[in-house]
């Protein structure tokens, strides 16, 4: 959608069929003069006389390529959904939220990977989009950050003044993370909602992939960006990369390094689809007056089927 203020289109990409419609009438035109056909018919010694006789006209044009061409550019505006926007019309908020789950456990911390978590949690809040974005912070337990928000760029204070000292217990529990995730997105009333964590894979087990499994089967995709140690602390958990894409294949979703988010940003960018919702909401906020174009482009034809009497 193409949101002018009180105009817009609800399905812009029907005007790439304009230029089209047009190149092929002008094509078509330039091959449809009153001569065209006597040309390729006839010998040329008898064309002076034809004229003479008035059954061949230089200047005459066929006009059809182009009557259907203007039919066609108004059934192509009308297929665009040009819509005015309703005065008083209720305000609704866009329900594919992005949750993102950031391990802030020892193994990270300390490991030296919180450097690159960080970065790649700010590089996820940048490449967002519309999308609302939730953030949640775990270790031996999990605390939420925030609710699902259409301003993600005032979490990166949040991400920025992570240390050693944020988290009250140690420990590892994805499970809890995602859990509280999951309840999360219940009460926002998350449609097409992603779920990404950010962690090094450890601690993943079958709680944490039970998790998984019961946000894919409500439609929740869970992706994990895998951060790694630089340098390890002895005792604490290890780096598992394995379990951490046996998270992401239950719940649906891929697995990126943190040096490398490009799968993924494409991955979320392309979840672009309406909730139920929102597809609904549309005939509240907008009318739509595609029909009375299209309509108008089907009147644009009735020239080209008149009746022609030879008298």
């Amino acid at each position: 959608m193409i949101d002018l203020g009180p105009v817009a289109f609800l399905r812009p990409l029907w005007f790439l069929m304009i230029p089209v419609l047009i190149g092929m009438a002008f094509l078509a035109s330039k091959r449809a003069d009153g001569f065209a056909r006597w040309r390729s018919m006839i010998d040329p010694a008898l064309l002076p006389t034809l004229m003479r006789l008035g059954h061949v006209d230089l200047g005459a044009r066929d006009f059809r390529p182009w009557v259907m061409a203007v039919s066609g550019v108004l059934m192509a505006i009308g297929l665009s959904g040009p819509a005015k926007r309703n005065e008083g019309a209720p305000i609704f908020r866009n329900l594919n939220a992005i949750m993102i789950v950031l391990d802030v456990s020892p193994s990270i911390v300390e490991g030296g990977g919180l450097p690159d978590a960080q970065a790649s949690v700010a590089r996820l809040l940048d490449r967002s989009g519309t999308r609302p974005v939730a953030l949640s912070v775990f270790s031996g337990e999990s605390f939420l950050v925030s609710v699902p928000t259409e301003e993600p760029q005032a979490l990166k204070s949040s991400i920025a003044v992570l240390d050693t000292d944020t988290m009250p217990v140690g420990g590892s529990r994805p499970d809890r993370a995602l859990a509280l995730a999951r309840q999360t997105l219940i009460d926002a009333d998350a449609e097409n909602a992603d779920v990404v964590i950010v962690t090094d894979g450890g601690g993943i087990g079958p709680d944490a992939l039970y998790e998984a499994g019961a946000l894919a089967q409500g439609g929740v995709r869970v992706s994990g960006v895998f951060v790694n140690h630089k340098a390890p602390p002895y005792g604490v958990t290890p780096a598992s990369p394995e379990q951490l894409e046996r998270l992401a294949e239950d719940g649906g979703g891929i697995v990126v390094s943190a040096r490398n988010l490009g799968p993924l940003e494409g991955l979320l960018a392309a979840r672009r689809s309406l909730s139920a919702q929102e597809q609904a909401s549309r005939a509240i906020l907008f009318t739509d007056y595609g029909p009375w174009f299209f309509l108008a482009g089907l009147l644009a034809l009735l020239p080209i089927y008149r009746q022609r009497r030879e008298i």
